[in-house]
Formats: C-alpha cells, structure tokens, sequence
C-alpha cells in the first residue's frame, strides 16, 4: 500500500507540472491542504517536504510555499527525499511511471575483500551478486549491482527481481524496515559493456552511486553501485540556514 502523504505529494505535483499552479505562484497554506486532503498537518507536511526536496516548491519565511521552474519532467531525481524506510529503485519512483526490471545474473559467491568490508562481514561468506537493469517507462535508465549477505537474506527469487520490490521483499521476510542508507556519488562515463545493455553510446556521462544499506537495528545487508544515465537522472540537496 501507497503511504498516503506520497499519495498527496503526487497528487500537487501533477498539478505542478499541469500548470493548475504555476511556476512563481503561491499555493494553498499547509492547513489548506490538509482539509482539502482530509489529512492530519503532519502528513501534509511529509508531502510537501517530499515536493521541497525534489525542486517542485520552495518555502519562503512569513509569505507562504511558492513552485518553482519545474525540472523536465522525465528527469528524476536520485535523492528524493525520506520516509519510514528506504523505499529502493521500485518503490521510490513506482507512483511517477512503470518500473521494470531485467535480471542479468543472480549467483552466489565469495565475497570479495572490498565488499566484505562494507558489509562487515567475513571474506569467506557468501553474497548474492545481483546486476539488473531498470527500465522507467521500458527505457534502460540504469544498471545496478548489488552484494546481499546470504546469512542475511538467504534466499532471494528471481520473480522479486524481476517483477517486485527486492526491498519490500527483504523488509516483509526479516520484519525489520530497511532504515539506513549511506552512499557515494561520483561522476565517471559509461563504458562500452555496460552502455551495451543500456543501448547507448559508450563514453557518455553517468552518474555512479555506491552505498551500504543497513535494517533498523544496524545489521549492514547490501553494497550496492548504480550506474545511472545522467540524462535521466540529476542530484538535489537542499540547505536552509538559520
């Protein structure tokens, strides 16, 4: 189920990128909304938060919310803002189009030094190595892979790779939420293998993001790297000083 503040939050950007609210304008105040939604002040306020972060909205001190110049809107962004959990690929961008998946290779192995280290675990254990392609609206937008700890997640089927949420699975077999992300983003340029199973030109810029992701008591379960078409994907942090 669809927590009902990204419920909200699609519902005004839509708005937004329909121009019901232009670019410049005010919209309605926070206690507006929330009894236009017939929802409480602090789910409202998860929605706009989400809208904030994302460059949709900006909050001006003493006036009010006001949209700002949209993105295009078959841009996404990478860092997205925050919930319960960390939603993964399919749940992150499920409510803005259809996310697909094609399964690459799932095997078992050693795990190698390096990842072993990220994920705090012995370099004798074994991982699932995970590459899949993900597809927003059946365009190949990026290529992710993933190092599981199989004394973790012992066993993974390849219809939730392929067709699921590997995160919602992974959250509703161990009944932990997935609640700490920790990651590195870089710039670099799409070698020929792997522009090959984007079906584009090799050499043309990416956008690479590694991280760790940890349950909520602190167990590190995945080292992942994405390597994600800079032209479908753009970076926004977000500072407000005091």
């Amino acid at each position: 189920m669809v927590a009902r503040y990204r419920e909200i939050k699609h519902s005004i950007q839509e708005d937004i990128l329909s121009q019901r609210y232009r670019v410049g304008e005010k919209i309605p105040s926070e206690r507006e909304l929330a009894v236009q939604y017939g929802v409480t002040r602090v789910t409202l306020q998860k929605a706009m938060n989400l809208l904030e972060q994302e460059g949709f909205i900006e909050r001006i001190h003493g006036k009010g919310m006001f949209v700002t110049k949209v993105i295009e809107d078959n841009v996404y962004m990478l860092n997205s803002g925050t919930g319960d959990s960390i939603l993964g690929f399919s749940r992150e961008f499920g409510q803005q189009a259809k996310i697909t998946s094609q399964l690459i290779s799932h095997q078992l192995i050693l795990a190698p030094q390096p990842i072993a280290g990220q994920l705090e675990m012995q370099a004798n254990q074994q991982v699932h190595f995970i590459r899949r392609v993900r597809l927003i609206d059946d365009v190949p937008v990026l290529i992710e892979d993933s190092w599981i700890n199989s004394e973790v997640i012992a066993a993974i089927p390849e219809t939730v790779l392929e067709h699921g949420s590997l995160y919602q699975y992974i959250e509703e077999l161990t009944g932990k939420k997935i609640k700490f992300y920790n990651s590195v983003i870089e710039g670099d340029l799409f070698s020929k293998d792997l522009a090959d199973l984007l079906s584009i030109a090799a050499g043309l810029p990416m956008l690479k993001v590694s991280g760790v992701t940890k349950l909520e008591d602190g167990t590190a379960f995945n080292y992942s790297v994405s390597y994600n078409r800079a032209d479908m994907f753009k970076i926004k942090n977000s500072w407000v000083g005091k």
